[in-house]
C-alpha cells in the first residue's frame, strides 16, 4: 500500500509527485507512455509562461525537471496500460492482473488531442495535417492554410501560421 498514487507523468504529476517526496510520502507514480513529460514531447515553441521557468521548448522543460525527478525518492512507472480505476477505494487495476492501492489518489491524466475522424485523417499526419506550426511553419510558407477546431490551440496555430 502506497500513501498515494498518481495517473499521469505530465507537467502536473510530476510536480504532485515532487511536492509528495517532499513531505515523505510513498509515492508510485503511473504513467501510460514509455517516457514521462506527456504533452511536453510536442511542444516545439518556447515556454515562457510557467512561473520562474522559461525553455527554449518541451523538450528543454521537461529535462529541468527530470534533473528534479532523478534526485527524488519516488517510484515510476512507465509504459503502464490501467484497466480499471477504483476512486473510492483509491485502488488501480492494471492489465498486467496487478492491483495498486494508496490512501491518496491524484489523477492528473491530462489532455488528449481530439481527432476529426474523417477520412483520410490519419494518412495525412505529418503531409499537410501538422502537429505543430512553430516546427513546421516554413513548409506553409506563402500558401493558403485551413486551420480547424475552435479551442485555444486553433487560434494559437492560426496567430502563428498568419506570420508566414
Amino acid at each position: 500500500m502506497h500513501d498515494v498514487i498518481i495517473l499521469g507523468a505530465g507537467p502536473a504529476g510530476i510536480s504532485a509527485a515532487l511536492w509528495c517526496d517532499e513531505l515523505g510520502l510513498d509515492t508510485l507514480l503511473l504513467e501510460e507512455q514509455e517516457e514521462i513529460g506527456g504533452q511536453l514531447h510536442s511542444i516545439h515553441g518556447p515556454i515562457n509562461n510557467y512561473p520562474g521557468v522559461d525553455a527554449a521548448n518541451g523538450r528543454e522543460f521537461l529535462q529541468r525537471f527530470s534533473e528534479r525527478v532523478s534526485d527524488a525518492d519516488f517510484d515510476i512507472w512507465t509504459s503502464v496500460e490501467i484497466e480499471k480505476v477504483d476512486v473510492k477505494s483509491k485502488q488501480v487495476f492494471l492489465r498486467s492482473g496487478e492491483t495498486v492501492q494508496s490512501i491518496f489518489m491524484v489523477i492528473a491524466t491530462g489532455v488528449r488531442r481530439r481527432s476529426l475522424g474523417i477520412p483520410g485523417e490519419d494518412e495525412f499526419i505529418g503531409r499537410g495535417i501538422i502537429e505543430s506550426p512553430t516546427r513546421d511553419r516554413e513548409s506553409f510558407s506563402g500558401k493558403d492554410v485551413c486551420i480547424v477546431g475552435g479551442g485555444d490551440a486553433a487560434a494559437e496555430n492560426a496567430l502563428l501560421l498568419s506570420e508566414v
